[in-house]
């Protein structure tokens, strides 16, 4: 980083010359030598802008992002929404996969009852599937995405004139998974109807890129893991018998680290590392309180969590070193490539905020991109670049650190 030194005033003849101390000199290179490190991850350098709206986006190990972009249309008194899906590269290039306008990911049944009677002149609409995209997540060979969408069915409003003021009625909503290629192209699911499951959540695809892991609500309001086989349809629960508050995949190595909870059971929420293949449980240790955002290093040798709203808890997971405590306001993070530092956006992931780089051994806190305000955010798998969407339109920007 250069500094451009002002120029200094010639002091006049008869004043008084100060003497630096060589103290104070070997002070001034201690805090340069302390600072330049956390500056180097600060520098960024803007590679990309994706100028739309984007609802979601996802960066994968080859650097190319998918985005969902908002797209809304008016069907006579029904607003829906579908959203479009393009893939680009962290250099700017971009091409339109999904055209929300011709797709919907939950087809109309034949018997369906229409949205709207219609009449000799005019055919009955079919119900109108609306649908938002909230994630989107990449297979580790970069060849297979998995969509989560909330979706809702909308009818013509009826009954009364008063109730008839309102837009739209909301009938089913839904939270869904959506599978498909980087290209577009839909994963069937052999014996479904539809590339789709149900009331699936957190999903990602093992290394195989051929099985995909998800969770799903237990009636205890914890989580199970499931997997999938789309090529031949079977479905079954992986660790059957646990409940899980907590899962960070990391499907390259075919791994999960949990925070395992059993509602029959009393004692501390305990860690695990979850083999996905072999289904083989391994004890970390337990946690004596858990407050969200279980978050894994891209090497897998660290762990780190929010034991509660001000203090973020590190691990690792080989050794019994004991856990490294930073205290820092509570908020979805992710690691750098050096595991030395996080990015953290503090508050609710829905809302904007600002970016700030936190040294985890160091404890020294540095803002990304001077200060300013995003909605969302992602480190690339390489560590190379980071995405963010801005507050309002949500443009996605794409910068390279230097």
């Amino acid at each position: 980083m250069r500094v451009k030194a002002s120029p200094l005033r010639r002091a006049p003849a008869d004043a008084t010359r100060d003497k630096v101390p060589f103290s104070a000199l070997l002070w001034f290179s201690v805090v340069i030598v302390l600072v330049l490190p956390v500056l180097g991850i600060a520098e960024v350098k803007q590679a990309a802008v994706f100028d739309q709206d984007v609802q979601a986006f996802a960066i994968s190990q080859d650097n190319h992002v998918v985005y969902a972009v908002e797209r809304m249309k008016r069907i006579k008194k029904l607003i829906v929404e579908h959203d479009d899906f393009w893939v680009g590269d962290v250099d700017g290039k971009k091409r339109k996969i999904i055209d929300g306008d011709k797709f919907t990911p939950v087809p109309s049944s034949p018997d369906e009852e229409p949205s709207d009677p219609g009449d000799s002149k005019h055919p009955p609409l079919p119900h109108q599937h609306s649908y938002q995209v909230d994630t989107l997540t990449w297979s580790p060979d970069s060849k297979r995405i998995v969509v989560k969408m909330d979706t809702s069915e909308l009818a013509q409003p009826r009954g009364s004139i008063v109730q008839q003021l309102d837009e739209q009625q909301t009938v089913r909503p839904n939270t869904i998974l959506y599978l498909m290629d980087s290209e577009g192209r839909e994963i069937s699911i052999s014996g479904s109807k539809t590339a789709t499951l149900s009331d699936a959540f957190n999903a990602a695809w093992l290394a195989d890129g051929q099985t995909l892991v998800y969770l799903s609500k237990t009636t205890g309001g914890l989580s199970q893991i499931n997997a999938l086989r789309p090529a031949d349809g079977k479905k079954r629960v992986l660790f059957d018998g646990f409940t899980f508050a907590a899962v960070a995949w990391d499907t390259k190595r075919n791994q999960a680290f949990a925070i395992e909870e059993n509602t029959r059971l009393v004692g501390a929420p305990k860690i695990m590392q979850l083999d996905l293949v072999a289904e083989r449980v391994t004890e970390l240790g337990s946690v004596e309180e858990y407050a969200g955002f279980l978050t894994v290093t891209p090497s897998a040798k660290k762990i780190a969590y929010f034991k509660d709203g001000d203090t973020l808890e590190v691990r690792d997971v080989v050794g019994k070193s004991k856990p490294v405590v930073v205290r820092v306001a509570i908020g979805e993070f992710q690691w750098a490539k050096d595991e030395q530092h996080i990015l953290l956006k503090r508050g609710q992931p829905q809302q904007s905020n600002n970016l700030v780089w936190v040294g985890v051994y160091n404890g020294v806190f540095e803002p990304f991109f001077h200060g300013l305000e995003f909605h969302s955010f992602a480190i690339a798998p390489d560590g190379e670049t980071v995405g963010v969407t801005e507050p309002g339109k949500r443009a996605l920007v794409m910068y390279r650190l230097q």
